[in-house]
């Protein structure tokens, strides 16, 4: 019986946690809708877009670097 009882404890300690986690994350969530902006966004959205120009960047350098060998190979021929 004492198996069964230490059960039950760690299934409502169990309970109880997840509860307050949920009710936690639900104060701090209060009054905001998913989708919308938070304070984080605009600079998530900026320097996500600073990489994507980096990157665009990057491989235009190495498009025209390819274009430019493949040419030179052409030349030669």
């Amino acid at each position: 019986m004492s198996g069964v009882l230490a059960g039950l404890v760690v299934l409502l300690t169990l309970a109880v946690v997840v509860l307050g986690w949920y009710a936690a994350a639900r104060a701090k969530s209060s009054g905001r809708e998913p989708g919308q902006p938070d304070h984080v966004t605009d600079e998530m959205v900026s320097g996500v877009m600073a990489e994507l120009r980096k990157w665009q960047a990057e491989a235009a350098h190495w498009k025209a670097t390819a274009e430019r060998l493949q040419r030179e190979l052409d030349g030669r021929q």
